[in-house]
This record gives structure tokens, sequence and C-alpha cells, in this order.
């Protein structure tokens, strides 16, 4: 009996398989054309297909749901890990990187190195050292809140008049890097980006701003966040040994809280932020004064001498200010509502909420109780159940202080060179296929067009890293002035961040220099700038699983192409194109071209915001524009691009495992594995309301969806998921 149900058993699987076999053989046949095309078996191509094939469900329908077709396998078998609210493919190589950073930074110094490296080394052992750390205890961040007067709710004594708001916000400004209630900056002027002027704008909030807005909605995080700042005043108020009573810190917290939500009010919102000339507002200091000392204002809290703070904080420099210095204000209503507030509100009240906010960015640096009380609620924001391990937040907090001395580094240990030649000639290629895209757009009239390929020719590439890293007297050179104690790791955030300040203050008076680098090369990450007109992939990007030399270009052009294209279009989308090629913000428009580009990208802004995910929240349409028309425009420039590439070189074979693909299909299924990923629940709530960009399951599905490309070499069925009756097309 026994033998017969085995036999029995055996059979029924055999027919399933067979079953399966059909099945594949048909849809296969659907999705592929010549399946004896040949196969590039050199290692680098077998890399490629066991990457894409582990990443792949096969047993999904890739014109019903392509994102899960392509990365299904890869999100069961990359877990989110518990320090992580979101884990994707640029997680994944930005652990890979960090840990690389890590070897370098634990390394032992070396005279052969330059000093910046070995500095870096040196504060990545304060940041490391824990022991020390838990001695010192709070005293650093005490020390700082003396000299303002103290945090009101730690102590029993507090003076009204040690307490100056402005005084504090422009310290902190640029010895921190911190901006509190409002922000003063130095920025290309985006009408004359051939020079700087001095921007002042709202500063930062703790919470984002869609929360403290909406606090009925949020109560569970609100709650989080009392105990977050009630908790740091605790361990504050118990190292002075001042006896303040929990109930007291309590109360005066609520008091806090709500003048931070109102604070929110009166700032703008991010859809509201899109509009660059609305945002440019220019005054001298004078009439800025003027602007602001409306009437109705009495008390010295609510007047704000911009003279002296706009000096105070460039005298950090060596810049001189005249009442007669022009600046540009972002905001104007803010300001004046700002004062309004002001007025109304008890400085202790105010100061409370000034130092709270030096403690949130500054606690921890501090002590191990400092940095679990912050951990508590982020997991609350964000869906985490561990933190970070501390190698991981040094290497982080160091890389992005002293990234050109850590990246120097990191290129001479990790970087192949070939990657930056072949970036170059894909992004030559992506750059003429935009063009391409330009000309052919039926909604374009020729005047436009023309300023459009001028915009494309003078935009300026940065490839991996800037030659200057390689030399040690120009690394050098470049920090020169940075102080860095081995033992003293709140200093080393002082003095890190004051540098970058003082850097970015004294190029007030120079002239505009379009080759300077902005961005370190060891980050995951490409850029576009607006005001420079340039786009920028640091050599942390040009790597696997985005680039590889030796395997089919397909793979290529779908991964870093993609992103390549993402950036370039950024020139071009609803922010990007309101500047011309000098980053200038000009009307280059003709009004009926302008017309038919905003009915084309209000297209993207319905289609986007109709999407929910699985909370029934829904995507942020207006504010995610700009990162959703580049997705969809980079995939359709690096298809194009990736058909020059075979015009010159010819078909390409196909991959060892997926034969019954075409290289076309393979460009497809890379370009979605670059988005491969999941999200806890909590992070992905956040990111819709704090972040431009999409989940990353639409910004695979929907570009692909909305790619003729796409559709020609899948064959999906019209109406089907990924061919959706009606689509979005701009670039």
């Amino acid at each position: 009996m026994k033998q017969l149900e085995t036999s029995l058993l055996v059979l029924l699987l055999l027919v399933l398989n067979c079953i399966a076999g059909y099945r594949w053989t048909i849809i296969n046949k659907k999705y592929s054309s010549k399946p004896d095309s040949a196969v590039c078996n050199t290692s680098e191509c077998i890399a490629a297909a066991d990457q894409l094939i582990k990443s792949m469900d096969l047993s999904v329908d890739p014109c019903e749901d392509f994102f899960q077709f392509a990365c299904g396998g890869w999100i069961e078998k990359h877990p989110i890990p518990d320090t992580k609210s979101t884990w994707t493919q640029f997680d994944v190589l930005t652990e890979e990187v960090d840990l690389l950073l890590k070897n370098i930074l634990q390394e032992d110094l070396n005279v052969e190195d330059a000093e910046p490296i070995n500095s870096a080394r040196n504060m990545y052992r304060a940041c490391m050292d824990a022991e020390r750390r838990e001695s010192v205890g709070l005293t650093p961040l005490t020390d700082l809140l003396a000299t303002f007067g103290g945090w009101p709710m730690t102590q029993r004594q507090w003076n009204e008049e040690d307490f100056n708001w402005k005084d504090v916000s422009a310290t902190v400004r640029k010895f921190y890097g911190v901006t509190l209630l409002i922000n003063v900056y130095n920025s290309l002027d985006s009408e004359d980006t051939e020079h700087s002027s001095i921007y002042v704008d709202h500063g930062s909030l703790a919470l984002p701003r869609s929360v403290l807005v909406e606090p009925q909605e949020n109560g569970m995080i609100l709650a989080g966040y009392v105990e977050l700042i009630s908790g740091s005043a605790r361990a504050v108020r118990d190292h002075l040994q001042s006896g303040v009573s929990d109930e007291e810190i309590s109360r005066q917290v609520k008091d806090l809280v709500k003048f931070e939500i109102d604070l929110a009010g009166i700032t703008t919102r991010e859809e509201d932020r899109r509009n660059n000339s609305r945002m440019y507002n220019p005054f001298n200091l004078l009439e800025l004064q003027e602007w602001t000392d409306f009437v109705g204002v009495k008390s010295s809290q609510a007047q704000i001498g911009w003279f002296k703070y706009v000096r105070d904080v460039y005298s950090f420099a060596n810049v001189s200010v005249s009442y007669e210095e022009r600046v540009i204000v972002v905001e104007t209503e803010y300001l004046k509502k700002l004062v309004a507030l002001l007025e109304s509100t008890e400085p202790r009240t105010l100061a409370n909420y000034i130092h709270w906010r030096i403690v949130d960015e500054l606690g921890s640096e501090t002590t191990q109780q400092m940095i679990d009380l912050a951990f508590e609620f982020d997991r609350l924001i964000y869906g985490t159940s561990r933190p970070e391990p501390r190698w991981k937040d040094c290497t982080g907090k160091i890389n992005n202080l002293v990234g050109f001395a850590v990246g120097a580094k990191y290129v001479e240990k990790s970087f192949d060179d070939d990657a930056k030649t072949e970036a170059m000639r894909m992004i030559s290629n992506l750059k003429a296929a935009f063009k391409k895209l330009v000309d052919e757009s039926s909604w374009m009239d020729a005047d436009t067009k023309i300023i459009a390929g001028e915009k494309v020719d003078a935009m300026r590439e940065f490839v991996a890293y800037p030659d200057w890293i390689r030399n040690t007297t120009a690394l050098e050179n470049y920090y020169h002035g940075l102080e860095v104690d081995a033992g003293d790791h709140f200093r080393n955030i002082r003095n890190a961040a004051a540098f970058s300040s003082v850097e970015e203050f004294k190029t007030l008076r120079n002239k505009t220099d379009r080759t300077k680098w902005l961005i370190h090369p060891s980050i995951v990450d490409a850029f576009y700038q607006t005001e420079y007109n340039s786009i920028t992939f640091p050599a942390g990007i040009l790597q696997r699983p985005y680039f590889a030399k030796g395997r089919i270009e397909a793979t290529n052009y779908g991964g870093i192409g993609g992103v390549i294209g993402h950036e370039i279009t950024h020139g071009f989308d609803d922010q990007g194109r309101q500047s011309d090629k000098d980053g200038n913000t000009v009307q280059w428009w003709t009004e009926e071209t302008l017309q038919n580009y905003l009915t084309r990208a209000q297209c993207f802004i319905d289609e986007y915001s109709n999407r929910t995910i699985a909370s029934g929240t829904h995507l942020n349409g207006v504010n995610a524009q700009g990162e959703n028309i580049a997705d969809n425009g980079g995939i359709r420039e690096a298809f194009l691009a990736y058909g020059y590439y075979v015009a010159v070189n010819g078909e390409e074979a196909r991959l060892p495992g997926l034969e019954q693909y075409t290289a076309e299909q393979i460009f497809f299924i890379s370009y979605a594995n670059v988005w491969c990923g999941s999200d806890t629940k909590e992070g992905l709530e956040n990111q819709i309301v704090t972040d431009p960009h999409s989940p990353s399951y639409f910004r695979a599905n929907i570009p692909i969806s909305n790619s003729e490309d796409f559709h020609r070499h899948f064959n999906c069925p019209v109406g089907s998921a990924m061919n959706p009756a009606e689509r979005c097309v701009l670039w």
C-alpha cells in the first residue's frame, strides 16, 4: 500500500512539473524571440545573470506586476534588518561601502597618508570611544546650554535676561549648522548664478511639518515626542542635580510642543515651495528690517535685528556686511508671522524650545542614555527594533563631515577607474538620447527645443571623484584649518561643522567656480544641482548592481543608465525647467509650450496621487512630481541610449540561465532591479510625508508601465496592469 502511495505521489509530481514547464514555455514564448541567440558566458555575465535570477519571481506575470516579477526573489532573500525601516538595493550597496570605510577608518595612522585622512581616523576613534563619552557624560552639552543661560525646564533658577534667541540661533548656525526659527545661508543667486547671495528662509523643525500641523491625526507620534523631550530634560536635570520635579518638566514640555505646532503652522508646505520666482524676494537689510518691524511689535523678543544677525553669522568667515547688503528672502510672509508668534510667546517657552532643539541635535553625541532615548522615538517613527551599531553611526558621521578625506582613501583602495571612463561614455549617449526625445516632441515649439538642447549640452558632469583628491598637497590644502582631537568627539563635531560653515560663508564674494565638486565620492547616490546645471555620479554608486564592466550593456543601461537619465531629466522637471543652461531662473518657454508641459506634468501628479499603500494613504503626487518626472524620463532616455550602443556594436548576447529574455527585456529587468526593496509600514508612511521620492514599488512599476518601449518588447495586452490604456509621457 505504501509503495502504491509513493508511486502515485511521484506520478502526480511529474504531471505538475510538466504542467508548470508547459505554462512557462508558453509565457516565455509570449515575451521573447530568438531562443537560440548567442549566450554570454563570461564570468561577469554569469555573475550578472545569477544576481538577476536570484532577484526574480518567475511565478509572477510581468504584465501584471513587473516589480514583483523582477524583485520578488530579492525581497524574500533580503528581509528588512532590525535596524532599518527600509531595505533596498541602495541600502545593501551603502552597507558594503560603509564596511569598506570602516576598515579604512580603523587602520593605524599612516605617515604616508595625507593628514586629513589620519584626522578622519582620529575622529572615528573619538566617536567610537564609548568609555570616554560615558566618563565625560553630559558635561559638553550642558556647558553649551549654560552659555545661553541654561535650559529653563531643567534648572531651579532661570534668568530671562540671560537668554537672547537671536544670539543662540546665530551661534548654533555657525558652529553646528543647526537652523533655529530662521535660516541664513549662502547660495548661488538663482537669478545671477555667476555670484552668490545671502538667503533667508524659515528654520528647521524637529518633526515633519505634516505631523505637527495635524496633531489629532498623529497623537501616538506626538505622545512619543513628548516623552523624548521629557526624558531628555530629566537626564539633563539629573546631571545638573537641580531637583526640578518631573511634574514641572511635563508642564513646560506641553507648552514647548504647542509652540512648535504653532511654528509649523506658519511654515510653508513643501508642495507650495516649487515655484522659484515666488521664493525670490530681494531686500537690503534695512528694507528687511522695515518688513518685519510692523506696527504692533513691542517686545525685544519679537524684534529681529537683521543687520546684527547677518553680520554675526558672516563675521565668522571674516566677511563684512553693511546695512545695504542684499539678501534674498525665500518666504516673506513667514517672517511676519514669525514676529507675531514671537510677540505672543512666553520667553520661557521660547527658551525651552531653542534649548530642546540643541539637545535634540547634539544629545546623541554624548551618552548611551541619550542615544537610547532618541532610538525609542525612532522605533515609533520608523518601525525599527534595534539601533544601528555604533561603528555604522560613526562611519556615516565622519564620511559626511570630512568626505573628501575619507573618499580619497576609498577611491585609492576600492574604485576601478575604468568605471569612470565608461560612465562618461554612457552620459554622452544619455545626453544625446534626451536631445532626440526633445527633437521628437510634438508638444514643443522649435525655439524652445533649441534652448532645451543648449541646456543639455551645457550640463556639467562630475563623475566618480575629483582628480585633486589623489594629490596629498591639494587634499591638505582643502582641509587646512580643521582641528581634530583624537580624544574629544563632541569637540570634533563642533570643529568640523564650523569648518564647513566657514567654507560656505567665505564664498559670498567669490565668482562662481563651476568646476568645484560639491559632493564627496564615498556615497551611494547621484545628484542634479539646479544653479550649477550639473550632474554628479560619485564613485560609490558606479558599481554592482548598477554598473559593472564585462557584462552585457543592457544591464548597465538598465541600471546606472536609468540613474543617469534620471539626473539629466531633473534639469527639465517642474523645478529644473524654470532655469536656463547657466542655472538662472528664466522663463525660456513660449507660453503655448509651457501650457503643454504643465498639462503633461499634471498627468504625473494625478497618476501618482491616485496610488495608495496598504494603509490607504495616497502618494503625494505634487511633492514627488520632480522625482517622478525624472524617473519616467530617465527610463526612456536610457533605453534610447542603449539603442545607440547596439547600433554601433551590434545586438548583444543573452544571459546564461535567462536565455528566454532578449537583451532589451533584460534592460527592463535590470531597471526594475535597481528599485528592489521593502519597507516597514511605519517607514513607508514616513517616506510619503517626508521624502520627495516615491516608494520603490512605484518607482519601478509606473515608469515601466508608461514606457512604450516596454510594451513593444514584452507584448503586454492593452488594459493589463503594466500596459494601461492611458499613459503619461513628458520626456
